[in-house]
């Protein structure tokens, strides 16, 4: 089976449809992407700490994703 597409009355693509295994294998991808490293952890603890301190310093989340992914 193929992938295919639903589309509304203007031609424009409003849904999927993907082999069952193909879904299979995107959850899967997605559920490692979520799982949480050490390096993680320890730095979640730390903000907790931090915050609790009253010494929390805030980022952002393309700052965060840009040290975990080396991107």
């Amino acid at each position: 089976m193929s992938t295919q597409f639903i589309t509304n009355g203007k031609g424009e693509k409003t849904a999927v449809i993907i082999p069952i295994n193909e879904y299979e294998d995107l959850l899967h991808q997605h559920h490692l992407d979520l799982e949480l490293t050490d390096e993680y952890k320890a730095m979640i603890d730390s903000m907790i700490r931090e915050e609790e301190s009253g010494q929390a310093k805030y980022t952002s989340f393309q700052n965060i994703k840009k040290r975990f992914s080396g991107k």
